[in-house]
């Protein structure tokens, strides 16, 4: 017979079993149907760790309502990112989707930024562990459980989450992303084969084929008229990162200048738009509802 514990013994041993990861807390799927309000889940049907969700739903979900998601900055602070879109969620009436990419699992810009896409030995690791391809399928689970019908998402991305974003559609050019808005990047991956990956797209995978659908994407870029300092970190700093402009603003310009230019000379359709937003610098919570707003034109 197995032996038994006494109340405080048995505790002390589980509370010892969770330090040392041999049991995990129970983890709650997308609700069948996501009550009004702020709330928080985990996401775990992919192929890479577990990701915290935190959401807004509006007051109505209906099957036909529209699904956002924000992608967070640096700092990983995925509850203060649905915080500032919540009463934005609220008003124009979609489903907001804030999935956090931690630290701990996703340590550093090539992890989080650059989508966990290349190994330090500059291979592609597979697909179903990209934190872009974490998007696509959260995007399925959230449908399926919660009865949802739209064939498609819009997404956001400020700071580093617009690192996130505007290679999302490069790296998946099959993405079901309606729109896209990068917001005051830090650094961009240029549209260019001779410029290396993270800053370009020389051995990074993507093809000619890609560069020709990444253009053609729905995308804005949009940037603070004031995010203008060239000293604010965690701005990169690395020379390939200095030669894009001296800060985020310069940085948005020069990028969306070198698209331009590449759907002149490849002869393709041009999908991207850029837009400022005046007396902004580096802020989400101001650069929010201007975004909403280009995703929801009156």
């Amino acid at each position: 017979m197995p032996p038994r514990f006494a109340a405080p013994a048995r505790t002390l041993l589980l509370a010892l079993a969770f330090i040392l990861g041999l049991t995990r807390p129970a983890s709650a799927a997308a609700p069948e149907k996501f009550p009004a309000g702020d709330g928080l889940f985990t996401f775990s049907a992919w192929d890479g760790p577990p990701l915290p969700v935190y959401f807004h739903a509006p007051a109505n979900v209906t099957p036909t309502t529209p699904i956002v998601f924000v992608m967070h900055g640096q700092a990983r602070n995925g509850d203060e990112y649905r915080d500032q879109w919540s009463d934005l969620a609220a008003r124009y009436g979609f489903l907001l989707l804030v999935p956090t990419f931690g630290n701990r699992d996703f340590p550093g810009f090539d992890r989080y930024n650059y989508g966990n896409v290349l190994a330090p030995d500059g291979t592609r690791r597979p697909a179903g562990q990209w934190a872009f391809t974490a998007i696509e399928r959260l995007f399925d689970h959230v449908k399926a459980t919660a009865g949802l019908t739209a064939p498609t998402y819009f997404i956001y991305g400020h700071s580093a989450g617009a690192q996130f974003v505007h290679r999302l559609f490069f790296f998946l050019p099959e993405a079901r992303a309606a729109r896209v808005i990068s917001a005051n990047a830090g650094a961009y991956m240029l549209p260019d084969f001779k410029t290396a990956h993270p800053y370009g797209l020389g051995g990074s995978g993507v093809t000619a084929g890609d560069l020709q659908t990444a253009l053609a994407r729905p995308v804005l870029v949009l940037l603070g008229e004031a995010d203008m300092d060239p000293n604010h970190r965690p701005m990169p700093r690395t020379p390939e990162a200095n030669a894009q402009g001296l800060h985020r603003f310069s940085r948005g310009l020069n990028y969306f200048r070198l698209a331009t230019e590449q759907t002149v000379r490849l002869g393709v359709p041009f999908g991207w738009k850029i837009a400022t937003v005046p007396g902004v610098a580096h802020s989400n919570t101001l650069m929010a509802p201007a975004a909403a707003a280009h995703f929801f034109p009156p």
